[in-house]
């Protein structure tokens, strides 16, 4: 399963069989180290953060679970780890939560469980839009006879022989969207279906190699770019997107020596919020709110003021550092905060 917040944190669930009474689950995660805070080590800047697991039974008693304490270098671009635990058959969910030990929670889940009686030990990668699908047959009677996955329009069936065995599909998804899909795993007998495993797949690509994602990267640089600079970069074909992407970028790297670019990442971090907070009722990252949020960062200060009678609403953001103020005036009355000048309030 892939989740989207803030900073995207990535993490996927694989059980596998250990025994008749037990299940080893195994959860790989990725996030970007911009995700922790950061302190002073020796000569490095180190984060530390706590993964903790608890599994449930479906009457939501909790059988088991754990917590690992990790930590992290700022120099890294993602971080990337596992965690192991043996959990009971009867096992039916679980709540995974990660913990920045210097700044709290920033990330939780609760998903269910993959059950599947004949299948054991699922997991999938997508490279290059090649989605391997990976498991185990359980067919030790020699009762399945064929099993056939689904994802979007794509449909594979494959032979399944007596025993206990490792197996995989792969598929070309280049043709499937960005986005969440569902993929179907069946297993047959001679009488007809007899299990059905269904997996969340995210199918995702670098964003120069999708047209629609690359057309959308390149308009929310107009707070930093030129026209010349955004018109070179949406005429670029996709071969040489990537270097040309980097040569934009390297300008405001404030370490080019290390691969990681603070201010890329700060920067769409700052996108983001502004179309989460700026969406209801306003243009989101296109709102005077966002143009003013991306480039200058959170205000010192915001003061609101709400309707009245003989005024409409409006907001004042402080900047006491740069000795900045801006007016937001909701002249419509539906929270579309527009950029005006403080005499048209008498400010």
């Amino acid at each position: 399963m892939i989740l989207l917040l803030f900073f995207q944190i990535e993490y996927q669930v694989i059980n596998r069989i250990h025994g008749d009474s037990a299940q080893e689950l195994a959860l790989y995660y990725k996030m970007p180290s911009r995700s922790l805070q950061y302190y002073a080590k020796d000569t490095s800047f180190q984060g530390e953060y706590e993964i903790q697991v608890i599994i449930f039974d479906k009457h939501d008693n909790q059988l088991t679970g754990d917590y690992w304490r990790k930590t992290a270098t700022e120099d890294t671009v993602d971080i990337q780890d596992s965690i192991k635990l043996y959990i009971p058959s009867n096992s039916d969910y679980y709540a995974f939560k990660i913990i920045d030990l210097h700044a709290g929670v920033i990330f939780t889940a609760t998903e269910k469980l993959i059950q599947a009686r004949n299948l054991g030990n699922v997991f999938w990668a997508i490279s290059n839009d090649r989605l391997k699908l990976s498991f185990t047959i359980l067919n030790r009677q020699g009762v399945i006879d064929s099993t056939v996955a689904t994802i979007g329009n794509l449909k594979q069936a494959k032979a399944v022989r007596k025993g206990s065995y490792n197996d995989s599909i792969i598929f070309d998804v280049a043709g499937l969207s960005i986005d969440e899909h569902q993929l179907k795993l069946e297993l047959y007998s001679e009488q007809g279906k007899i299990d059905e495993l269904v997996i969340p797949i995210k199918v995702s690509r670098p964003f120069y190699l999708d047209e629609e994602m690359w057309s959308l990267r390149v308009d929310q640089l107009q707070y930093i770019a030129t026209p010349r600079e955004m018109d070179r970069l949406n005429k670029t074909l996709e071969p040489e997107r990537d270097s040309l992407w980097r040569e934009f970028w390297s300008k405001f790297d404030p370490t080019p020596n290390t691969r990681y670019n603070e201010r890329e990442a700060e920067y769409f971090e700052r996108i983001a919020y502004a179309e989460k907070n700026f969406s209801n009722g306003d243009l989101g990252w296109r709102s005077d709110r966002a143009r003013i949020f991306v480039k200058n960062g959170p205000p010192d200060e915001i003061q609101r003021y709400p309707y009245e009678i003989d005024s409409y609403p409006y907001v004042i953001w402080y900047y006491y550092q740069n000795n900045l103020r801006f007016l937001f005036v909701d002249r419509y009355g539906f929270g579309q905060y527009i950029l005006a000048s403080p005499d048209v309030l008498g400010l």
